[in-house]
């Protein structure tokens, strides 16, 4: 199913200042962090309590001895307060999405509000909701608001929204509509009115003036909102998908969850879309006490896989912030997978693999297939001996390196009806691994699974593949262990555009179905285009971090930038650049206000281009 995202000025193309290598280069980064901490002096102030809090941390750590993971916290908070602040009053920055919307030639656009009132709200609050309705720029706006008090019983649909509305817009009070907001959301519908949900980024206030912490959410991620509520509020309903899917009674923002998930159950992911720009403003309070809010959505988390007939476990995450532990069994009939590790000598990592897998395995249907890519050593063909003796089987293949036709060969050879592509250089961590994988694999609409894969040093290096750096990259790649990395990404179950290869699960059916590992693709990026042609046969590439395995990069076949391998990696490059170049442009898992140069989620500086 396709997702959507309405975008604010697609004739832009991305151009940055540097060329790509120079912006990638750790010296240009550090350069640039320095300057803009030098002109964010004077913001410093103003976010004493985010940062003298993150500072208090940091210097734990650092006792602890943990300095990479001290530095990158730091650095995290002043890209989010600081480095937002410049962000926002920069051309480069915010400007290049608030271009003003032609709304003269827009119909008028009718829209009950209800605003949700917690106990904790104060009539201030309700009031400055208010006010943003009020000073909108969208002339043709006809409004209604029903303001739902916490001690007071559900309001009855028709008396929340009445007859003639044509959106429904859920707001909790404290939140501050931009005054395009209504404008950017008229167009939207303007340009596809068959969406029945809308929402929206948004940021946080200090003092209700300072702006900080943004969040720039992915185009509809139906995994991401079963582990959080990433949606959060404005979120804008067609009126008549809630009258027609049976809502008697609105009850505020504890309804709101529930409203989102029957949408998506009826209508689909085509329904849904999304304005990557900053529509509202809400309290910085807000972001710290979520914990009623996070009880609310598991049991409307809950309730939406029971409609779906999809058994799961659902706990509080220990890792994240405000965010969901969500697991799925695997089915019952416990089917075969089949694991495949191509390798080629290096006796020492093959055994450590097998034996982490045999050993910290608990999901225990399974078969190994080792396929030997021409190795020689005498010690590896022994130890190949060795274990074909206890049931693993070996396969020959003596034929000229190439990652994609080898995969595919192996396919032919396995017996499970699942496929677990694994490189040599794994290490098991977590005994459920195989099984987090599989229950993900096996559910309906799923293409390829991937796993959270760590550097022994414990710096993250697989948490999903977003589309950036020319052709894409890991996400949050080195991120230490212990920070939940941008809005808990790097911590939570989530769709990505693709995932690696390195630990990935899938349906065999499904794997042939696409055909496989394209052989044009020696070595780089197979993984990504079989991720893509995946999702564009209509399934969703999923990542968990329950799966957890130490990855030994490469070293079994050398860096991809030395010599002799860097005009491959070109080619390699181009041949993605051309199969998906429109697709690269827009990762449907990453927002366009981040950085199309990195892989840690930090804001998009770059110039527009016209």
């Amino acid at each position: 199913m396709r997702t959507v995202r309405f975008r604010i000025n697609p004739t832009i193309p991305r151009h940055t200042l540097l060329p790509g290598f120079l912006t990638r280069s750790r010296v240009v980064k550090t350069l640039r962090y320095t300057a803009l901490s030098v002109f964010g002096l004077p913001f410093i102030p103003l976010y004493r309590h985010p940062l003298g809090h993150a500072l208090k941390r940091a210097l734990g750590m650092l006792l602890a001895g943990e300095i990479k993971k001290a530095a990158m916290l730091l650095l995290g908070t002043l890209n989010h307060t600081v480095f937002y602040a410049l962000w926002v009053r920069h051309p480069w920055g915010e400007a290049k999405i608030r271009s003003k919307v032609e709304t003269s030639h827009l119909h008028t656009l009718d829209i009950a509000f209800v605003v949700g009132s917690t106990g904790s709200a104060s009539p201030d609050d309700i009031e400055v909701t208010l006010e943003s309705i009020r000073t909108q720029d969208f002339q043709g706006l006809v409004s209604h608001v029903a303001v739902m008090e916490p001690d007071l019983p559900p309001l009855s649909f028709r008396a929340a929204v009445p007859e003639g509305s044509e959106f429904v817009c859920f707001l909790q009070a404290g939140d501050r509509l931009t005054p395009d907001a209504i404008s950017r959301v008229a167009a939207c519908i303007d340009g596809y009115p068959k969406f029945k949900l809308i929402y929206s980024d948004h940021d946080y206030l200090i003092k209700g003036k300072h702006r900080c912490f943004a969040e720039f959410k992915p185009d509809w991620n139906y995994e991401l909102s079963l582990a959080r509520f990433y949606l959060q509020t404005p979120v804008f309903f067609s009126a008549a998908s809630l009258e027609k899917l049976g809502f008697s009674a609105l009850s505020g923002n504890c309804a709101l969850p529930d409203v989102i998930f029957k949408i998506y159950e009826n209508h689909g992911s085509e329904s849904i879309a999304h304005i990557p720009a900053i529509l509202c403003h809400r309290p910085y309070s807000r972001r710290e006490d979520c914990g009623e809010e996070l009880e609310i959505y598991g049991r409307a988390v809950a309730a939406h896989l029971g409609r779906r007939g999809e058994p799961a476990r659902i706990e509080r995450s220990r890792e994240a912030t405000r965010g969901l532990s969500v697991h799925f069994p695997p089915a019952p009939e416990r089917p075969l997978v089949s694991i495949i590790i191509p390798t080629r000598n290096r006796a020492d990592l093959l055994r450590n693999c097998i034996e982490s897998i045999e050993a910290r395995t608990a999901y225990d249907h399974y078969e190994i297939l080792v396929i030997d890519n021409g190795s020689d050593e005498a010690q590896t063909l022994d130890y190949f001996r060795e274990i074909a003796a206890r049931g693993v089987r070996v396969i020959p293949d003596p034929s000229p390196f190439n990652f994609s036709a080898i995969n595919n060969r192996a396919a032919e050879h396995a017996r499970g009806q699942y496929l677990a592509f694994l490189n040599n250089d794994i290490e098991v961590i977590t005994p459920d691994w195989l099984g987090e994988m599989l229950g993900l694999a096996a559910r309906p609409g799923i293409g390829a699974v991937g796993a959270r894969l760590w550097y022994p040093n414990d710096r993250l290096q697989h948490a999903g593949v977003i589309l950036v750096g020319g052709v894409a990259g890991h996400a949050h790649k080195f991120l230490p262990r212990g920070l939940p990395g941008y809005c808990d990404r790097a911590v939570l179950l989530q769709e990505f555009s693709a995932v690696t290869a390195a630990c990935m699960v899938i349906r065999k059916a499904s794997f042939v179905d696409v055909g496989g590992f394209d052989p044009d693709l020696a070595v780089a990026f197979n993984d990504v285009d079989l991720c893509l042609r995946l999702k564009a046969a209509g399934y969703r590439n999923v990542w968990t971090p329950a799966a957890e395995l130490y990855h030994h990069e490469s070293l079994s076949r050398g860096n991809d930038t030395a010599p002799d391998k860097i005009e491959r990696f070109r080619r390699e490059c181009a041949y993605m650049r051309e199969r998906w170049g429109d697709f690269l442009r827009n990762d449907p898992a990453y927002s366009p206000n981040l950085a199309w140069d990195n892989y840690d989620f930090s804001l998009s500086w770059e110039r527009p281009k016209f």
